[in-house]
């Protein structure tokens, strides 16, 4: 704890040095101990609390994620995830506030009303109140309960504290797994800390991963001399990209996964029963005087998750949880091998929409290609701030968790081939639209000017844009925030929703940010560079599967081979054989089923989604 007391002194003497040297002082009479710790926590938020107009987003974040630290080793849970969801996305909420500010400041001096977008109340900074963390408990209780929150932080590293820098992330680290309950929920904010993977190997997920990236337009621009070739770097692509999920799922996560898992939505009986042992062996337990909610829920948690679990896994994680009631941890984990047939139902079973909480440089993970998430709904924001005014934004058209939108003819716009060199793209998408999305207004191999693009974020439910990256090259980023934008945005192009690094003191940026400014519900787009004709499978797979048609027949009854030559035609012995496709009307369910009709793992694990779940009535 020393060591952490030092660094959190010699960030402010770099920032701050006037009251470092008071801090220093006072440091000095004291012997390091519980009673030192309790006066530089109480010295770091006053001092948070006075510079909270000019807070540097470096420094405040970092600062921040140190007082998670130094108030988890005091046991102070719930102060602990407030400082890790207050270093969240700095830059980003002042952006917001600045962006606010500035319209207040126009209507002000011109005299006319302005467009505005997310509300900066929602999103500010809030070291300057005297109990801070009852804001974040406050949003959590206001949030839908349909939801399961679980963020992700990148613990404190020393060497990095004073700048965003591009190799942030290249290496593996602690990380803090913070579970966020929402709506009435009797359980508080929990936290479990994961240490830095100890392996006996140089391999590290975060660089291996990067290392893909890094070469994956090359590799895919690069020229072969056969096909055989091109594919076989394919399969290579996805094997690394494969390997580097599955460490990060088993190696870094390992069997806290679980706590990726949404809670279920059905009443089953399995849950039941498993729920109602861990509470009678709690119960029965006579040298047990009190077991925390906490502890219970993560009982819970571990128990239910077994099916994801290997038997060590489960027996560490009991352990863990409960370190001092050796018997008892026996007991449970005994009872739990004893259900594991029966627990296999819930590797299937439907659950709630998971809301990730992703740190700005760990943005570039796909958390949401491991194994214990296939097939789920998943979305993610960079702070609960931010997802927080997102939803009171659009509060009175959100129900059961979802934002409800209305089902019509006329519901979108679609830009295809803007740039007019993907001519088999637009093709493909001609003959799809055509046939299933008849009535949507529809702009092929054309420029589109800046009002035409405005207005399909303006005037319409969505807009599917089908084209070379996110589209700014049409509609730039600054015009892009100063709207309202009321669409659901499809980006179904090369690195269209990717937090690009940027190195100096700025966090990595995306046009997320700047969609979700003016209100945008949410936005789909791509992570990294993915092939046109891979993405056309799932976005027709997507769309037929969630926007319903009036077309005669399924579009899992097209020839997907001839669709992708450009040709149109039903599979002869359809009918017969193919079985009735269910529509989808939630918007995360539908892509996280789609995503299956990629025939490459690149590709799939490339769709991301940020924003609230939609869904269509």
């Amino acid at each position: 704890m020393d060591d952490l007391i030092d660094d959190i002194m010699h960030i402010i003497h770099k920032c701050h040095p006037t009251e470092s040297m008071k801090l220093k002082k006072r440091r000095k009479k004291t012997i390091p101990s519980n009673s030192s710790l309790k006066e530089i926590q109480y010295d770091i938020e006053q001092l948070l609390a006075n510079k909270t107009c000019n807070a540097g987003g470096v420094e405040y974040s970092n600062l921040n994620k140190m007082m998670a630290c130094c108030n988890l080793k005091a046991g102070e849970e719930v102060k602990a995830i407030y400082n890790l969801s207050e270093s969240h996305a700095i830059f980003f909420r002042q952006q917001i506030t600045h962006r606010f500010l500035k319209n207040k400041m126009r209507e002000r001096i011109l005299c006319t009303p302005q467009i505005y977008g997310l509300k900066f109340e929602y999103i500010k900074l809030h070291a300057q109140y005297p109990e801070p963390e009852t804001a974040l408990l406050s949003n959590l209780v206001n949030l839908p309960k349909e939801w399961y929150i679980v963020q992700v932080t990148a613990q404190f590293e020393d060497s990095l504290y004073l700048q965003y820098n591009k190799n942030t992330c290249h290496f593996m680290h602690a990380l803090h797994i913070t579970i966020l309950p929402t709506g009435n929920s009797i359980l508080k904010p929990l936290c479990i800390t994961l240490p830095k993977p100890q392996t006996h190997t140089m391999y590290d997920i975060c660089n291996e991963i990067r290392e893909i990236l890094g070469n994956n337009k090359s590799d895919l621009t690069a020229t072969y001399a056969n096909k055989e070739l091109y594919w076989k770097m394919r399969l290579k692509q996805d094997n690394k990209m494969k390997t580097a999920v599955h460490e990060l799922e088993f190696t870094w996560l390992r069997e806290w996964r679980i706590l990726f898992m949404a809670d279920f939505i059905d009443n089953l009986d399995v849950v039941a029963d498993m729920e109602l042992i861990i509470d009678k062996l709690i119960a029965d337990c006579t040298s047990c005087d009190y077991i925390c909610p906490r502890t219970k829920w993560l009982l819970k948690k571990i128990s239910l998750g077994a099916c994801f679990l290997t038997r060590e896994e489960i027996a560490r994680a009991v352990k863990y949880v409960l370190c001092n009631h050796e018997k008892l941890a026996e007991n449970v984990i005994l009872s739990i091998y004893g259900k594991l047939l029966d627990l296999q139902i819930l590797r299937n079973a439907k659950r709630k929409t998971l809301v990730l909480i992703i740190d700005e440089h760990m943005d570039f993970l796909p958390f949401e290609s491991i194994e214990i998430l296939k097939n789920n709904p998943v979305t993610r924001f960079s702070s609960i701030y931010v997802a927080y005014a997102l939803f009171k934004q659009h509060e009175n058209t959100i129900k059961d968790g979802c934002k409800i939108i209305k089902a019509k003819d006329n519901l979108g716009t679609c830009i295809v081939n803007p740039s007019g060199d993907l001519y088999k793209m637009e093709k493909r998408l001609e003959l799809f639209i055509n046939y299933w999305l008849t009535n949507w207004k529809s702009l092929y191999n054309t420029k589109p000017e800046e009002g035409i693009f405005e207005d399909a974020l303006v005037n319409y439910d969505i807009l599917m844009y089908n084209g070379h990256g996110s589209g700014i090259q049409y509609l730039p980023g600054e015009h892009i925030e100063k709207l309202k934008v009321k669409a659901i945005v499809l980006l179904f192009g090369c690195n269209s929703i990717r937090m690009t690094p940027v190195g100096g003191r700025f966090p990595p940026y995306g046009i997320t940010n700047q969609y979700l400014i003016a209100s945008s519900p949410c936005v789909l787009g791509m992570q990294w560079e993915v092939t046109d004709s891979d993405i056309d499978k799932m976005t027709a797979s997507f769309i037929s599967t969630w926007i319903p048609s009036s077309a005669e027949r399924s579009w899992s009854h097209v020839d997907i081979d001839a669709w992708c030559q450009g040709n149109f035609r039903f599979l002869k012995d359809s009918q017969k054989k193919m079985a009735k496709v269910t529509r989808e009307p939630e918007m995360l369910r539908a892509i996280s089923k789609s995503k299956e009709a990629c025939s490459l793992y690149m590709t799939a694990a490339s769709i991301v989604t940020r924003g609230l779940p939609i869904k269509l009535e």
